[in-house]
């Protein structure tokens, strides 16, 4: 960490101000100051993966609801969804903020029959930092929405494909 390697309190003109430099090198590595922002915790900002699909360094996995998820800055979200017949639908989309903040809209999706896709994510709530979130998960199955219930959600290295 770069404000770990503040060192000039190696100096001689600041050892005698060694905790005056401590409490300097603290705030800035995140000591409460007042004035920085918290992480976020929660909506689709605090889970992306990265700014593209193609520069993505991650993804997420929810093995209970049989689906992978990949959110990026520039909107562009890639989602497997493995149903119950154990046919494995993926590709990518672009997702919006809303209904609310915390929540994102996917699509429009193939429409076509028997492919599915995640729609939506709602309430979502964790963070890359944490690297679990959970959010209700929406799947558009080519003519309705199905909806997975709450899924959780682990974090995992490499982008999808």
């Amino acid at each position: 960490m770069p404000c770990l390697r503040f060192e000039i309190l190696r100096a001689p003109l600041w050892r005698s101000a060694g905790l005056l430099g401590l409490g300097l090198s603290l705030s800035g590595c995140g000591g409460s100051t007042g004035s920085s922002t918290p992480p976020l915790t929660a909506g689709p900002n605090a889970v992306l993966n990265g700014a593209t699909l193609a520069t993505a360094t991650s993804h997420w996995v929810s093995a209970q609801c049989h689906v992978q998820v990949e959110l990026t800055s520039d909107n562009g979200f890639y989602s497997i969804v493995v149903d119950g017949r154990g046919t494995t639908s993926s590709g990518p989309e672009k997702w919006a903020l809303g209904p609310d903040a915390n929540s994102v809209t996917v699509g429009p999706g193939a429409g076509l029959g028997g492919f599915f896709w995640v729609s939506g994510l709602k309430n979502i709530a964790g963070s890359t930092s944490s690297q679990t979130f959970t959010a209700s998960v929406t799947v558009e199955t080519g003519s309705t929405n199905q909806s997975l219930g709450n899924c959780t959600f682990a974090w995992a290295q490499h982008n999808l494909p």
